[in-house]
C-alpha cells in the first residue's frame, strides 16, 4: 500500500526543482512570445482574429508543454542516478513505486501551474484582440483537453526513463506522442484496405497506441463553441487516466527489478 506522505513528499520537492529550472523559464518567456505572434498574425485576417489566435495560441501552449514534458520527464530518473542521490533515496523506507508516483505527480502539478499561467494570457491577449471580454469556458475546456494530453505525454516519458538514457526517452515519448496522432489516420487508411490481416493489424496498432487526436477533435469543438456531451468528455478523462495508470505501473515493475549502479 503506498504512503501518501512519501508521495507527497517526493512529488513536492519535484514541483521546486522543476520551477527553480532555468530551461522552464525560457521556455515559458518564448511561449508568451508566441501567444503575442498569433496576435499579430491574427489581425492580419478578417473576421477570424480570435479564432486564429486561439488556434495558434493553443498549439504555441502544446507544443512548449510537450517539450517540458518529454525533456524533464526523461530526465526524472536519470537525475537522480546521475548524482547518486537515488542510493540515499532508496535507503529510506520509500517504495520505488511511490517514487515513481511521486515524480510523475511532481511534474503533472508543474505542468498544471504553466499551463493555467498561459492560459490567462492567452485569454488576456484575445480579450484585448476583441475589444471585450469573451466568455472563458471554450477556452478553459480547451486547456483542459491540452493539460490531459500532456499529463499522458508525463506518464509516457516517466515510463520510458526508468529503463532508457534521457535522449532516448526523448526519442520515445515524442515518437509515441506523433504517433498517438496519428493512430486514427492509420485506422481508416487500414480499413481501405482489401486485406483482413492489414484491417487487422492497423486496428490493432491503434489500440495499443494513444488515441490523442480524439482530444484534438474535442478540442476543436469545444473552441468553436458546439455543444461537446459531458459523456464524451468523461471517457476521454477517463481513458488519459487508465492508460497513465497503466504507463505508471509498467514504471513501477521495471524500477523494482532494476538494479541501479
Amino acid at each position: 500500500m503506498f504512503k501518501l506522505d512519501v508521495i507527497n513528499a517526493v512529488a513536492l520537492n519535484t514541483f521546486r526543482e522543476t520551477v527553480r529550472d532555468r530551461v522552464l523559464y525560457a521556455i515559458f518567456f518564448f511561449a508568451l512570445l508566441a501567444s503575442i505572434a498569433g496576435a499579430i498574425f491574427g489581425s492580419l485576417s478578417v473576421h477570424q482574429e480570435v479564432r486564429i489566435l486561439l488556434d495558434l495560441g493553443l498549439l504555441t501552449i502544446t507544443i512548449f508543454g510537450a517539450v517540458i514534458a518529454v525533456f524533464v520527464g526523461a530526465n526524472l530518473v536519470f537525475k537522480e542516478i546521475d548524482k547518486k542521490t537515488i542510493y540515499l533515496i532508496f535507503s529510506k523506507p520509500i517504495a520505488r513505486g511511490e517514487f515513481i508516483l511521486g515524480k510523475f505527480l511532481g511534474l503533472a502539478l508543474c505542468l498544471l501551474v504553466i499551463i493555467f499561467a498561459m492560459g490567462a494570457f492567452l485569454y488576456f491577449v484575445a480579450c484585448v484582440q476583441t475589444g471585450a471580454f469573451g466568455p472563458v469556458y471554450p477556452l478553459a475546456g480547451a486547456l483542459s483537453l491540452v493539460y490531459l494530453e500532456l499529463v499522458l505525454l508525463v506518464a509516457m516519458a516517466t515510463c520510458f526513463s526508468t529503463f532508457a538514457t534521457p535522449l532516448a526517452s526523448t526519442f520515445f515519448a515524442l515518437a509515441l506522442w506523433i504517433c498517438g496522432h496519428l493512430g486514427l489516420s492509420l485506422l481508416n487508411l487500414g480499413q481501405l484496405s482489401e486485406s483482413p490481416v492489414v484491417r487487422a493489424a492497423t486496428k490493432g496498432v491503434y489500440y495499443v497506441l494513444p488515441d490523442l487526436a480524439s482530444l484534438t477533435m474535442i478540442r476543436s469543438e469545444m473552441i468553436d463553441a458546439r455543444f461537446v456531451s459531458p459523456t464524451v468528455i468523461l471517457t476521454a478523462v477517463a481513458y488519459v487516466f487508465v492508460y497513465s495508470i497503466l504507463l505508471l505501473s509498467l514504471a513501477s515493475i521495471i524500477a523494482e527489478r532494476r538494479e541501479f549502479q
